[in-house]
């Protein structure tokens, strides 16, 4: 599969290492799986989840199909333009080697089996018609910590449905520790959705 398109049926993405976050949840004894309400109610931990670097969630958003790149291996081609460019967000890799980016609905239930045990590099459903959509898809990247840009591109001219006529990438650059982090909850100060601009 070459064009990785996100289906999102919730607020937003996320951006996380499998590793980096099961750690996190055990040493914060945090034994629930509804990680996404558990950080709405625990403000103190969400803000130290965003200090370490253990997630990158990215919202609100609207929900609908959008292409996925990482670094610049992958380019958007000259159909597209830069609407943002959204600097130096905190996020460690963990001993997986590898970050998901996924619908942030997953998180409302994590079940860590569907990323430890795929070996496809994405999680998909099936929609009651048959058609196959892509929920989260898995990047390798060396361990380590990082500081992610944020660039959202769409499309000059825009395609019919099914084509995505949105898309994400994502630059890393790796440092030795964080220094401070950004809180992407700030929406006075970031807008990620790009049906804004």
């Amino acid at each position: 599969m070459t064009e990785k398109k996100l289906d999102v049926s919730s607020y937003g993405i996320y951006l996380l290492s499998i590793d980096k976050l099961t750690v996190f949840l055990k040493e914060n004894k945090i034994r629930s799986r509804k990680i996404l309400e558990f950080f709405q109610k625990n403000h103190e931990l969400y803000l130290k989840s965003l200090e370490q670097g253990v997630w990158l969630p990215i919202l609100p958003i609207d929900s609908m199909e959008y292409i996925i790149k990482f670094d610049n291996s992958e380019k958007f081609d000259s159909n597209w333009e830069k609407v943002f460019n959204i600097d130096e967000f905190n996020l460690e890799i963990g001993n997986d080697n590898s970050f998901w980016v996924g619908s942030i609905g997953n998180l409302l239930k994590f079940e860590v089996e569907n990323y430890l045990n795929n070996t496809e590099d994405c999680n998909s459903y099936s929609t009651l018609d048959g058609e196959i959509l892509y929920d989260s898809f898995k990047f390798n990247i060396e361990n380590g910590k990082y500081l992610v840009n944020i660039i959202g591109y769409k499309r000059k001219s825009a395609l019919e449905y099914p084509e995505a006529n949105y898309g994400y990438s994502f630059e890393f650059k790796k440092v030795e520790q964080f220094i401070g982090y950004k809180d992407p909850r700030e929406d006075d100060k970031y807008v990620f959705n790009l049906s804004t601009y």
